[in-house]
This record gives C-alpha cells, sequence and structure tokens, in this order.
C-alpha cells in the first residue's frame, strides 16, 4: 500500500518542482541582460562574476537568458557607442558595475525609464542622482547595490588597532567616486565630535583613463606618498580604481614608513602591501545584486526593491606587517579576520 500510494503521489511531486524552476515559454526568446562594467578590472570582475553565479542558480544560459557584457574602459564617451550597438532599450535589465560606468549611463537611465537599471559598486549613488536614497522605495527604473562600508565605521576600526592615530594620509584619484568619499570624510570630520582630534591630508593624482591608467596613476602617486610620509600616522587607500589596483598598496608598503589601510579584502590577505583592511564582501555585493536582477526577471516590480548598502562587511590583516609595525589587534577583531570571502 505505502509503495502504490508513493507511486501514485511521485507524477505530482515531480509536476510540483518542474512549474517551480523558472522556465521559458516554449519558442520564448531568452531574456537579455546588458552588463555595463567600468573596466576589467577588480572589484568588478569579482562582483559580477558573484552576480552570474546567482544569476545561474536559477536560469540558464542560452535558454532562460542571454548575457551581453561590455566594458567602457572608464571611457564615459563611450556609453552612447555602448547603448547604440549593444541595444540596450530592448534588454530585460540592464546590469552596471562601478561609479563611472554608472555616471556614464545616468543619461540612458533617465531617458529609458521603461528598462530596469541594477547598480553595483557604486561609491555614492545618491550624490550621482541615480537613487534618493538607501531602503526607500525607488522612484525611478533603477535599483542596485553600493560599495563602501560607512566611513565611520572604517575610521573606527583605524581607532580600535591604532588609538593613537591622529593624523591620516590620503592620496586619491580624481574621481567621482573618491571626491565623493573625500566630502563625505571632511563632512564627518567637520561635524562629529567623536573624530574631532584626526585629522586628514589630501593629496590628488590626476585621472588616466584606460585599463591600465589606475596603475600609471599608482606610479604618479609615488611623489605624493614620500611628501606626506614625515607628516602622518598612517595612510587611508583611496575608494578608487587606483587604491584598489594592487600596484597602489605595492608602491606605498615599499615608499612609506607607516602603515597603509586598504580598501579591499586581498590588499591585507593577500600580501598586496596594506597592514590591514576593513572592506566590504565583493561577493557578498555581487549576490546582493543578482538577487535584485533574479526578482526583476521573475516579474517583481522594480519599486519593491529598494537600494541597499553591502550587507557582509570583514576585516583582514597582513600579520607581517602588523609585526613590523609593532601593532596589537584586539581578539576580537583577529577572530573576526578569520573568517574570509565566501
Amino acid at each position: 500500500m505505502t509503495t502504490r500510494t508513493s507511486l501514485l503521489i511521485l507524477p505530482f511531486l515531480l509536476a510540483a518542482l518542474f512549474c517551480a524552476w523558472p522556465v521559458q515559454p516554449a519558442g520564448a526568446a531568452p531574456k537579455k541582460i546588458l552588463i555595463i562594467e567600468t573596466q576589467t578590472t577588480e572589484p568588478y570582475v569579482t562582483i559580477t562574476a558573484a552576480m552570474l553565479k546567482t544569476l545561474a542558480e536559477r536560469y540558464a544560459e542560452g535558454r532562460d537568458i542571454e548575457i551581453d557584457r561590455v566594458s567602457i574602459g572608464q571611457h564615459v564617451g563611450e556609453a552612447g557607442n555602448i547603448w547604440k550597438y549593444h541595444d540596450g532599450a530592448h534588454a530585460a535589465v540592464v546590469y552596471v558595475a562601478g561609479t563611472i560606468a554608472a555616471q556614464a549611463m545616468a543619461p540612458f537611465m533617465r531617458a529609458e525609464p521603461q528598462v530596469p537599471f541594477v547598480f553595483a559598486s557604486v561609491t555614492d549613488p545618491v550624490g550621482l542622482g541615480l537613487i534618493g536614497g538607501f531602503g526607500t522605495r525607488p522612484q525611478a527604473n533603477v535599483t542596485g547595490v553600493s560599495f563602501p562600508p560607512p566611513v565611520k565605521e572604517r575610521l573606527r576600526f583605524i581607532r580600535r588597532v591604532m588609538p593613537n592615530v591622529r593624523t591620516i594620509g590620503l592620496v586619491y584619484g580624481d574621481m567621482p567616486q573618491s571626491n565623493a568619499y573625500r566630502d563625505w570624510l571632511e563632512r564627518l570630520l567637520a561635524q562629529d565630535p567623536e573624530f574631532k582630534d584626526l585629522r586628514i591630508l589630501f593629496r590628488k593624482v590626476d585621472f588616466v583613463a584606460g585599463d591600465n591608467g589606475t596603475r600609471r596613476m599608482a606610479m604618479r602617486a609615488t611623489a605624493f606618498i614620500h611628501e606626506l610620509d614625515p607628516q602622518v600616522d598612517l595612510f587611508l587607500a583611496p575608494n578608487d580604481q587606483m587604491g584598489i589596483n594592487p600596484a597602489f598598496a605595492n608602491m606605498v608598503v615599499k615608499t612609506a614608513s607607516k602603515p597603509l589601510v586598504g580598501i579591499i579584502e586581498p590588499d591585507a590577505r593577500e600580501g598586496w602591501g596594506a597592514t590591514m583592511t576593513y572592506y566590504p564582501s565583493l561577493t557578498g555585493m555581487g549576490r546582493q545584486a543578482g538577487r535584485m536582477i533574479t526578482r526583476l526577471l521573475d516579474g517583481e516590480p522594480l519599486a519593491a526593491m529598494p537600494a541597499e548598502t553591502p550587507k557582509d562587511v570583514g576585516v583582514a590583516f597582513d600579520w607581517s606587517l602588523v609585526a613590523r609595525f609593532g601593532l596589537t589587534v584586539p581578539a576580537d577583531l583577529a577572530a573576526l579576520s578569520k573568517k574570509t570571502e565566501p
């Protein structure tokens, strides 16, 4: 009796499982996802890979979805050609990775309200006019995931490890995301009594376009690191592609006599040159964006998806540099540093 009942139920269970999996109607064309990245480097490589992996858990490429991926190479002027030749107006979703790519595509976001846009790794989407805020209902066709953890938490992390820090050096690239980050830091130091004893010495490196541009910028930053080294207690890696390029941390550790606080996990964990880093999870960021795109492909309205900040934040240390600079890492941060990117 049990066997017969199970056999009778089996077709219904199979049917239920089949219906739960998103399948394109017979003869329907795959839904196009246009991916536009600032450049073919980190952090976009890792973030976009995690986004695509999240989509692959529910959709088959070629059957359910079609991926069209392009980089603007940090050339904002390429946006028009990309939109035209990659037929952005007929995409089911446009995914935009990075501040410069988002800045380039902003006119098309406004001009094509029928196309849903999901961004990732954008430093200041509010300042760029992409969204009105986080956690609130989107008023247009744009949502996504920002890049940096709160600047206040990054400074608090530094003070946990180096409580006597008073002067910080920040050499940054002349890019929208780094300019926005400088503004945030200056406002925080001016308005928050918690940081009234801190000061930051800023130096700006001219922007160099192209996929190798950020490496060239890192080399040009060497003179500023030399200049600031006697004046500061530590260096802060900038919130931009120059700061994320391994060449920057490597240059600082060879040039400076003070620790560097990195911006992404490998800066410290993989020995790029940072002593420590308080970082957003790149894979976590990609998964967040991937879940948004999945919901859109399933038919959920973008208006139901408020923009988000990174949900997963971690810390990492280069223990050889920690020892070189004679730092004492609190036990809870040392324990937290053992948790790596999934």
